[in-house]
């Protein structure tokens, strides 16, 4: 059951809007809307579904790709 609910994250994107993904590398600084952003092709760690909250905490911004409107 857990695989299946970490394919339906992984193509749908976060269930809860306040959901955001960040890479866990020591070079990180974003946090994504997208878990297929382009911005985290880069990623020397994993990538982790975490609340917005706890990203801006983080010291992470807004990726430049995926929040681009």
């Amino acid at each position: 059951m857990g695989f299946i609910l970490a394919i339906v994250l992984t193509f749908l994107g976060p269930s809860n809007s306040s959901s955001v993904y960040v890479c866990t590398g020591p070079n990180a600084y974003s946090y994504h809307c997208n878990r297929n952003c382009r911005g985290l092709n880069n990623c020397s760690a994993e990538v982790k579904i975490v609340s917005l909250e706890k990203a801006k905490a983080m010291k992470r911004k807004p990726c430049g790709i995926c929040y681009r409107r």
